[in-house]
């Protein structure tokens, strides 16, 4: 319904009067629903007006106007790269509203960029729970769900107020009623999602930087020795400016590390990786290396 309202609009525009017979033979409606479409875009304000008689039909309010040569060559290509990118998680209807787009400015989007959401080490995109998640923050319904944290899994009641991609991971950024504070939830932590039927008001969003669901531990200055043979994978994911090569390995610097995250991801690469610095850091992953030897030896 989205893209034929679009359409009508769209069509509007191009065409001084159009009557409901014409609206609905080119959008391949009944004039019924026509009528139903032209009541929901007066009701959204769109300036649309009927008139009688033979040559009646409807109109656009002469005031009312969309003009694509008011935008730049740069501007349309912007918009339309916008909406391409967007269409990763789109419904059906939101990328024909792209073609429409395409179609008004008189140009397709040009392909330069491609998303893939699916997560090779988490899994596939779960696209329909993202858009059960859209589709709350757009509407201001309440979402429950339980949540899994390193000690238990909680029940929350949140009102969302948008979606988060951070640091490889998307979130759902909310008012968390149970703890009375705005918080992130990770998407991957979260079962038993359901909207549900309460409405929420926005509250004014805190200028303080908001809480994670975990709280972070401090961050510090590490150096990590990773072997040439996984190069491959350390060049991916860690930060090469300033990385030294040594005859069989390259040392990078990692500007703010977490001890949690810096020991599980250096065992991640077995013997191959091997912690420089803090010395706090190195000693900790030798206990349990240690630790490990006496369980499996």
């Amino acid at each position: 319904m989205v893209s034929r309202l679009f359409q009508i609009v769209y069509l509007l525009m191009e065409n001084d009067r159009m009557s409901a017979k014409d609206l609905s033979e080119r959008l391949e409606v009944s004039v019924r629903t026509i009528n139903r479409d032209m009541e929901k875009l007066s009701e959204a304000r769109i300036p649309i007006y009927s008139s009688r008689g033979r040559e009646g039909g409807f109109s656009l309010l002469p005031d009312f106007v969309l003009n694509k040569k008011v935008l730049s060559e740069e501007e349309k290509s912007g918009i339309l790269s916008s909406m391409r990118l967007m269409g990763t998680v789109a419904y059906d209807d939101e990328k024909e509203a792209l073609q429409r787009l395409e179609e008004f400015f008189g140009k397709a989007s040009q392909d330069w960029i491609e998303i893939d959401l699916d997560n090779w080490g988490e899994g596939y995109f779960d696209r329909e729970r993202f858009m059960l998640i859209k589709e709350a923050v757009l509407s201001r319904k309440k979402l429950e769900f339980d949540y899994s944290k390193r000690d238990d899994v909680s029940h929350r009641k949140v009102c969302p107020y948008k979606l988060v991609f951070r640091a490889q991971a998307w979130y759902i950024y909310g008012f968390c009623e149970e703890r009375q504070d705005f918080r992130y939830f990770k998407f991957h932590r979260i079962r038993n999602l359901k909207v549900i039927d309460e409405r929420f008001e926005m509250l004014k969003v805190p200028r303080q930087e908001v809480h994670y669901v975990e709280p972070q531990e401090p961050s510090f200055v590490a150096r990590v020795a990773i072997d040439k043979s996984m190069a491959y994978r350390a060049f991916d994911e860690l930060n090469p400016e300033g990385v030294i090569e040594e005859k069989d390995r390259f040392v990078f610097t990692i500007g703010e590390a977490r001890e949690s995250w810096l020991i599980n991801y250096v065992l991640s690469y077995g013997d191959k990786a091997e912690i420089l610095s803090p010395k706090e850091s190195r000693d900790r992953i030798g206990e349990m290396i240690r630790n490990m030897n006496s369980i499996y030896f």
